[in-house]
């Protein structure tokens, strides 16, 4: 199979087949079609691979960076690799950053192909103003480390790879009463024993909003619980990632894949978590809860309630993302690692 790269910097498109180019005009939108298409075709798709969060992202933070799409398209026409990508000085990097983004890799078809990464890489290598190539938030299990390493070797380039994060996850039985039954022993106790005293405190309930509009009129008690949580979630919480924050939420609830919980005591929203749900995968994002609550266990017992959820909707994995906060072990949460792959140009490399 022949393949060329389709190049998106800005509004060009630049088609690129070795060394040759031709210029075509181009934005995110003359790839929506296949970037929808490659999604629907993956195992498992995150959230993070949906072009809208990346039009999301980059209409906030773009402002200092070069946008560079990179498209790998057979003999036939079909797309079958989309590197979302940005350039910052001689560094070319995914799309997002770590602050936001959990999970990185390029969208291509699966089994990949691996002509699709090498011609990649040749692409990137004969951009002589690139000498750095950051890979970030790739998932373990992802063939891209291991291939864009080989072809980044072969063509001169010193490769290190390191786990950057881990990412707890579980993997859902089909009941509450069996997920209950596989936590460990005194999990399991303290779980129950934190429900017991939650119910005690008066009316409670979960309220879980899916639509576009309940998401937008929500997304200022998700704010606000979320500031109020920590101090580090307060100095997070900037206003341009608010502005994100309710951009994207909104966006993806508009696809149906948006989850924005609330845990309420007595009428009081006391707690709160933003999800997305994506190929039988809920993703959780971000939460926050009310400190003067904290003796009920609000934001452990929120995600709980939220687990039993995606148990009760038939979801393979719930998803605690990146970091090893101790609630996530309590519940159940097994880690996966997340690697970063970093190239740089050496000297002899540019021949």
């Amino acid at each position: 199979m022949q393949l060329g790269i389709f190049c998106f910097a800005g509004r060009k498109l630049f088609k690129l087949t070795c060394c040759s180019a031709q210029i075509q005009t181009g934005t995110f939108e003359s790839l929506a079609f296949e970037w929808q298409n490659m999604i629907q075709e993956r195992l498992e798709s995150t959230f993070f691979d949906q072009q809208v969060w990346h039009k999301v992202w980059w209409s906030e933070f773009g402002n200092d960076f070069q946008l560079k799409i990179l498209a790998a398209y057979s003999d036939s026409g079909s797309v079958e690799l989309i590197a979302p990508l940005m350039v910052d000085g001689n560094e070319i990097s995914f799309l997002g950053s770590t602050d936001l983004v959990d999970y990185h890799d390029f969208l291509f078809k699966e089994p990949s192909d691996s002509n699709c990464i090498q011609l990649l890489m040749e692409v990137i290598h004969g951009m002589r103003g690139i000498s750095k190539i950051s890979l970030e938030s790739l998932p373990e299990s992802s063939s891209t480390i291991i291939l864009f390493s080989s072809y980044a070797q072969q063509l001169g380039w010193q490769v290190e790879v390191a786990q950057e994060d881990v990412a707890p996850r579980i993997e859902l039985p089909s009941t509450w009463d069996d997920y209950m039954t596989n936590l460990r022993k005194k999990d399991r106790h303290e779980l129950r024993r934190k429900f017991r005293r939650l119910k005690q405190a008066g009316d409670v309930r979960q309220v879980e909003l899916i639509s576009p509009d309940d998401v937008e009129n929500a997304m200022g008690d998700f704010i606000r619980l979320h500031r109020m949580s920590t101090a580090g979630k307060e100095q997070f919480m900037t206003g341009q990632r608010e502005r994100f924050f309710r951009n994207v939420a909104v966006e993806l609830a508009k696809q149906g894949l948006t989850r924005l919980c609330f845990l309420e005591v007595n009428n009081e929203r006391v707690a709160t978590s933003l999800s997305f749900v994506c190929t039988g995968v809920r993703y959780l994002y971000n939460s926050g809860y009310n400190p003067a609550h904290s003796n009920l266990s609000v934001g452990l017992l929120n995600h709980a309630l939220a687990i039993k959820s995606s148990i009760e909707s038939g979801h393979r994995v719930f998803d605690f993302m990146r970091g090893s906060e101790a609630y996530k072990y309590h519940l159940g949460g097994i880690d996966r690692q997340i690697c970063a792959l970093t190239a740089f140009r050496q000297s002899d490399s540019m021949n």
